[in-house]
């Protein structure tokens, strides 16, 4: 058996939760789609695809790692010499207990399709010890790196038991001294899992266990590498996670109706924009004594796959011709050295990322061959945020916003990069999504869900809107722009705008989402003109008034009247006008503000004011 070769990790990457659910020991593989093989073997002359957001390597293993004159350095401490300066880290939290009361799991909750309410509880680590699992720093702020855990939710079973993996992961680093001030990265994942005894052995399968390890890079320094299980694709099953003795974590399916709820206690506040694997979420966060609660509470969503390949002589001329041009620099391999090869002699696959544009075109490339319908369809609870190259492109009153500004879950396989795009010509929020037209039985109609959850001062920032009610457009359109059909919906509640999309079909769908709002312009009343009787007297602060000119205290006040006015009225002394008949008297009022530091030069202002004389 050929041992998977997997790409490059780096230490920023985005933090993972998983939670699974753990049954016997010596379980069966069931037929659950969550089950379904991949289908890239290692056999020369093969070429395949595999569109699978979660398949490969899995984000919960732990990790610190320090800059040094060599390269990179793994570290079990943060007081290690490699780690003595600056330094990144990957933490899969922990439950919080009494010792570890921040930066942990405070509850993994569900409720029933019945809505019966119920609370899990820890029951063990697992593996017992990460591969690299670190002691972290108080004084620093940064959490210990663990293992994933595993949480029994009695009386919520799914088919081989009622224990579910958490892994809640926070990635950061310490930068010039400071390691709290570095936005921090956030995963969480709910899987259904069950542990299983496998055959997993490292005199053919190099390990048994997911861990980094440091290797010599091409200009001889130490990086830092991601070396994950394949025995796993090898013996034909999936696993979430690799514990000791060769026993691994098999993917199940959720429960049917089930909804799942984490609530996380952590030092830092989120930043940025989150994606999720979920069906219609909800969310909140707050901060209370320098504690960061984050509640996230969804139902699990099917996200379609594509696994497929075949010899190079069966593949399509698109395909091959594909291969041919990239092969070079964006395919794997399961035969390391095969890839400058001929084609019948090597082994290649493809491994689109799920939000690139050019994943969107390979689709396209493989739809013939698949009949256009996913190879299964497992189900997803999970969400994360977006890392600094997908908010690249994002709308000002997103990226520049604090904390949490909006989640966008989504149940197709491929989906747009960064938060959706703001479309000014249209005032529209627009995400782009993908995949196969069918299930798996090549007859059924894939129906997609889409949901984006809008922070209500990020909503009034893209549509300049004030506290008035508004009205929403949620449309999906092809890749034409003619209207597909969907259900759609907008509500308001706690601060956040949510909006939805379900039931339409694929291939490449836009969702579109738009907030209108009908201002009403206020009209000014018409100012009354100042009035003095005959005979009488009127200061110059009454007219001032009556024009909406201030009189700061110290100001210098010069009152004139116009020379077509003088027979109408006059100026009595300083600043006060008298009425000698009746008719309209102009008045000039020059306001000129008292010198200061700050402005050594005050500006006059002037006004020309009607008087009524009666």
């Amino acid at each position: 058996m050929k041992k998977k070769i997997i790409s490059t990790v780096l230490i920023t990457s985005l933090l993972g939760l998983i939670v699974t659910v753990s049954g016997s020991s010596a379980n069966s593989v069931s037929s659950e789609d969550e089950q379904f093989p991949s289908q890239v073997t290692s056999a020369s002359g093969f070429h395949g695809i595999e569109l699978n957001e979660i398949s490969g390597l899995r984000d919960n293993v732990s990790l610190l790692t320090g800059a040094t004159e060599t390269g990179s350095k793994l570290c079990t401490s943060t007081t290690d010499a490699s780690c003595s300066g600056n330094y990144s880290f990957k933490a899969v939290l922990g439950p919080c207990d009494a010792t570890t009361t921040i930066d942990c799991i405070e509850s993994v909750a569900a409720t029933t399709s019945a809505g019966a309410a119920i609370a899990g509880s820890f029951k063990q680590f697992f593996p017992a010890r990460g591969m690299n699992d670190y002691t972290g720093s108080t004084t620093d702020g940064v959490p210990s790196g663990r293992p994933p855990s595993l949480w029994t939710i009695n009386g919520l079973p799914h088919a081989e038991g009622s224990d579910y993996q958490v892994v809640v992961t926070v990635s950061g680093m310490k930068v010039n001294g400071d390691a709290r001030k570095p936005s921090r990265s956030f995963f969480a994942s709910i899987t259904p899992v069950n542990i299983h005894q496998t055959t997993c052995n490292p005199q053919f399968n190099g390990q048994c266990m997911d861990d980094f390890h440091e290797t010599a890079g091409p200009d001889g320094k130490s990086q830092i590498r991601f070396r994950g299980v394949a025995a796993d694709q090898d013996l034909g099953i999936r696993c979430a996670n690799w514990g000791e003795d060769s026993q691994c974590a098999l993917k199940r399916a959720f429960p049917v109706g089930a909804k799942f709820s984490l609530k996380v206690r952590l030092s830092t506040v989120p930043a940025g924009w989150l994606h999720g694997r979920l069906a219609d979420p909800t969310a909140s966060i707050s901060t209370a004594d320098n504690v960061t609660t984050v509640q996230i509470s969804a139902q699990p969503t099917k996200v379609p796959i594509v696994s497929t390949g075949a010899q190079w002589a069966d593949l399509p001329t698109p395909v091959q011709e594909w291969f041919t041009a990239n092969c070079s620099s964006n395919c794997g391999t399961r035969q390391p050295g095969s890839l400058s090869l001929a084609p019948t002699l090597r082994n290649a696959q493809s491994n689109p990322v799920a939000y690139k544009e050019s994943s969107f075109e390979q689709l396209k490339l493989w739809t013939t061959f698949i009949k256009d319908s996913a190879s299964a369809i497992p189900s997803q609870w999970s969400v994360r945020t977006l890392s600094y190259q997908e908010m690249t492109r994002s709308p000002k009153c997103i990226s520049e916003g604090v904390g949490v500004t909006g989640i966008v879950a989504t149940n197709s396989t491929l989906y747009s990069e960064g938060p959706p795009s703001f479309d000014s010509a249209t005032s529209t929020l627009n995400y782009k999504v993908a995949a196969p037209h069918y299930e798996k039985d090549g007859k059924t109609e894939f129906k997609g869900r889409y949901d984006l959850i809008l922070r209500s001062d990020i909503a009034k920032c893209l549509y300049n809107l004030d506290d008035s009610p508004v009205t929403s457009e949620v449309a999906v359109v092809d890749e034409s722009g003619a209207p597909k059909t969907a259900t759609t919906s907008m509500t308001q509640a706690d601060g956040w705008f949510k909006f939805s999309a379900v039931g339409y079909t694929h291939s490449a769908p836009t969702v579109k989402t738009k907030l209108l709002q009908t201002k009403t312009v206020a009209v000014a009343p018409v100012a009354a003109k100042p009035q003095v009787r005959k005979g009488k007297t009127i200061s110059a602060t009454s007219i001032a008034k009556s024009a909406a000119l201030a009189i700061p205290k110290g100001a210098r006040v010069v009152t004139t009247i116009s020379a077509k006015s003088k027979k109408i009225c006059s100026l009595s002394r300083a600043n006060t006008v008298r009425g000698l008949k009746k008719g309209n008297c102009v008045v000039s009022i020059a306001v000129t503000p008292k010198k200061s530091k700050q402005v050594p030069k005050p500006k006059t202002i002037r006004r020309n004011v009607t008087v009524v004389v009666s």
